[in-house]
């Protein structure tokens, strides 16, 4: 899965289009970017008042989508109880 995929399969999964930010940082939402040193890895952050949280960086594309993914999608399927 790629970025450009990334948010079309979370609207099928149910989350909120508004929670997520593909490729650039958006405050009060997930964001999923390349790193801006231009290495090929990726990092996946909630962005709050211009704070990251629970920060994490990939070695590609697709396993930051993958995990931002299986991360919403967890947090929605635990939250409909």
């Amino acid at each position: 899965m790629g970025a450009g995929e990334l948010a079309g399969w979370l609207i099928a999964a149910g989350v909120a289009d508004a929670a997520v930010s593909v490729g650039a940082e958006a405050d009060r939402a997930w964001c999923v970017r390349a790193v801006a040193d231009g290495d090929g890895t990726w990092e996946v952050f909630w962005c709050e008042r211009g704070g990251r949280f629970e920060w994490t960086r990939f070695d590609d594309e697709s396993a930051a989508c993958f995990s931002l993914f299986g991360r919403l999608v967890w947090a929605r399927l635990a939250a409909s109880g």
